[in-house]
C-alpha cells in the first residue's frame, strides 16, 4: 500500500503529458511500431502521434480506448508511471510465438536482397530487356519480445529500388541499427512512398510474409520452409500476389527472389530464375499433323497431284507452326506458375555459388 501511495503521489507532480508521452514511447520502440504506423491504426494524422511523444497534448478518450482495443493496452496504466510497455496485445497485431518454436523463428531474423520484375507495362507489351525488367528491394525480419517467453515476429521493406547499389547501400545501413525500432524508423523517415509493413509467419511446409503499403498495396509472399540445421536461413524463391506499379493498379502474380548475402549473379540471370515457367515443347502429335500438312502441300498425295500457290504454301506452314507453338505456351506457361522443391533447391545453389558471405 505505501509504494502504491508514494508512487501516486510522485505521479501527480509530473505533468500528466509527460507521463503518458514516455509511456507510449516505450511502448512503441520496445515493440517495433513507428509514429506514422500508430497514427495510420487510430486514424489520425501523423502530427497528432508526434504531438503526443512530444508531450504537447493528451488523447482524447475515443484514442485511449481505440489503443485498448489495438493493443489491449490499460488505459489508467500508461497514464500514470506503473506502465510496461510488454504489449501483451501486440499478440492482437502479430502472432505471438511460444518457447518452442522460438529457435526455429530466429533463423529467419535479419535484413535481405529482394529481386522481382517490374511490373507497370501490360501484359503482352512488355519489352524492357533483362536488365531493365529486375527490380531491387530490402526486407528485414525482426523480433519483437512480448514477455520471458515468447515473442512476436514482423517485417518491413523498402521495395522498387531501380539501382542495385542504392539497395545494398540500404542493406548495410540497415544492418547496422540494433534494434528493430530504429530500423523502422529510418524505413518511414527516408523511404515512405516504398515502405511495407507487415508480419511473417512460419508452418510446418511454408513461409508466409504479409506486406502492406498504406491503402494502396498489400502483398502476400509465400516460400518454402525447408527443416535446415543451419542456424541461419539463406534465402529462396516464392510467389508473391500484389498490385501492379504504373498508370493502371492491377492484380498481379509473379516469383520473388529472397537472399541474406549479396549474390554475384548478373541481373540477365536473375531474371531467368524469376520467369514464371520455361519453354517446353514437346512436338509428338504436332509433328504427325504436320508431315500431313508438308504431304498435301509438297508431295503427292494419296495418288493426286497438288498445286499450291508458294504463298499459300507459306501461310499454311506458317499458321500451322504458329498455332502448335501458342498451344504449348499455353499450356506451359500461362496457366499458373508453382515454386518446386527443384526449384527451390536451384535457387538456393544459385545463391550460394554466387554469394559474397560477410
Amino acid at each position: 500500500m505505501a509504494n502504491n501511495t508514494t508512487t501516486s503521489n510522485t505521479n501527480s507532480e509530473r505533468d500528466p503529458r509527460e507521463i503518458f508521452s514516455a509511456n507510449l514511447k516505450n511502448f512503441l520502440s520496445e515493440n517495433g511500431i513507428t509514429q506514422k504506423e500508430l497514427a495510420k491504426r487510430l486514424g489520425v494524422v501523423d502530427a497528432t502521434v508526434t504531438e503526443y511523444c512530444n508531450s504537447r497534448r493528451l488523447p482524447k478518450a475515443e484514442i485511449l480506448l481505440e489503443l485498448k482495443r489495438l493493443y489491449n493496452i490499460s488505459i489508467d496504466d500508461i497514464l500514470e508511471g506503473n506502465f510496461t510497455s510488454s504489449a501483451e496485445a501486440g499478440s492482437t497485431q502479430k502472432k505471438s510465438i511460444n518457447r518452442e518454436s522460438l529457435n526455429e523463428y530466429r533463423k529467419y531474423v535479419g535484413i535481405y536482397y529482394v529481386y522481382y520484375f517490374d511490373t507497370s507495362r501490360y501484359k503482352g507489351r512488355d519489352s524492357l530487356p533483362p536488365k531493365d525488367s529486375v527490380l531491387f528491394g530490402i526486407l528485414s525480419i525482426y523480433e519483437s519480445r512480448l514477455n520471458q517467453e515468447t515473442s512476436a515476429f514482423g517485417c518491413a521493406a523498402v521495395l522498387g529500388i531501380k539501382d542495385r547499389k542504392e539497395a545494398t547501400i540500404l542493406k548495410k545501413t540497415l544492418e547496422g541499427f540494433n534494434d528493430a525500432s530504429k530500423i523502422l524508423d529510418h524505413i518511414d523517415s527516408n523511404y515512405a512512398s516504398s515502405a511495407y509493413l507487415g508480419d511473417f509467419e512460419l508452418s510446418q511446409d511454408n513461409i508466409f510474409i504479409t506486406l502492406n503499403h498504406s491503402n494502396t498495396d498489400k502483398a502476400l509472399l509465400i516460400l518454402h520452409h525447408v527443416e535446415s540445421n543451419k542456424p541461419l536461413y539463406s534465402g529462396g524463391i516464392g510467389t508473391v500476389n500484389s498490385v501492379s506499379k504504373g498508370r493502371t493498379r492491377y492484380p498481379v502474380v509473379q516469383f520473388m527472389g529472397v537472399s541474406r548475402y549479396p549474390v554475384s549473379m548478373s541481373v540477365e540471370e536473375i531474371q531467368h530464375s524469376l520467369l514464371l515457367n520455361y519453354p517446353t515443347f514437346i512436338a509428338e502429335e504436332e509433328t504427325l499433323e504436320m508431315i500431313e500438312n508438308l504431304k498435301a502441300l509438297f508431295a503427292d498425295y494419296k495418288g493426286k497431284e497438288q498445286d499450291f500457290p508458294e504463298y499459300q504454301k507459306f501461310i499454311a506452314v506458317r499458321s500451322t507452326l504458329e498455332r502448335y507453338i501458342t498451344k504449348s505456351l499455353e499450356r506451359n506457361m500461362f496457366r499458373y506458375g508453382k515454386i518446386s522443391d527443384q526449384d527451390d533447391d536451384e535457387w538456393y545453389h544459385a545463391m550460394k555459388n554466387a554469394s559474397i558471405i560477410e
